[in-house]
């Protein structure tokens, strides 16, 4: 008995007899061969076999977002423990415009972006400052925090969980067009502001 492959299938291992097969069981397989032909090809063109649905990822709002100054990459256990970076604060837009209970005017894009790979169940945003400044932040899923030193203290802190994702970050002053320098401090560990120099001391 001779074998060719099905005509027009390009696959390589389906295969049709040229010469009859007798009985019952030879009826059976000479079926099951060209349901496998046919299975195979449409219109003489091999099927594709049906793909996986792709996996959904939960988009970043704020992957893109613009800012001022830089981002901040972070991983659960970094170091140096706090992490530091610098910049001005300038009042340009009332703080309400981010959220209605924030007081004080911030910039219009954020200061800073906080970019974390991993989530952060207890992370501490800590500001140092000779002036008085507030803090503003607004997380991946749009929830805003924000302290605005209405507990007396001069140099804000926020402490709270955070997602994998891009926070934004506000450092913002308690006048229209005012600026303060000031020193942004991301810590695990650390619970005051204090733990940062001022931004005029090295």
């Amino acid at each position: 008995m001779t074998v060719r492959a099905c005509s027009g299938y390009q696959g390589g291992t389906v295969f049709a007899s040229s010469k009859s097969w007798t009985g019952a069981g030879g009826l059976v397989a000479s079926l099951l061969v060209v349901a496998a032909c046919t299975e195979a090809t449409v219109g003489g063109e091999p099927r594709e076999a049906p793909r996986a649905p792709a996996e959904s990822k939960t988009a970043d709002p704020y992957d893109d977002s613009p800012y001022r100054l830089g981002e901040v990459p972070l991983h659960a256990g970094f170091s140096p423990d706090p992490r530091v970076v610098s910049g001005s604060a300038v009042g340009e837009i009332p703080a309400r415009s981010i959220h209605r209970k924030c007081r004080g005017w911030i910039s219009e894009t954020p200061d800073y972006l906080l970019a974390a790979d991993t989530a952060f169940f207890n992370l501490r945003i800590l500001v140092r400052s000779s002036s008085d400044t507030l803090l503003v932040v607004r997380k991946p899923s749009g929830v805003v925090l924000c302290n605005d030193n209405r507990s007396g203290t001069k140099d804000p802190m926020l402490r709270s969980h955070f997602p994998i994702g891009t926070t934004q970050v506000w450092i913002g002053v308690q006048d229209e067009g005012a600026t303060a320098d000031y020193r942004l401090g991301f810590s695990e560990v650390k619970w005051h502001s204090s733990s940062i120099p001022l931004p005029d001391t090295d």
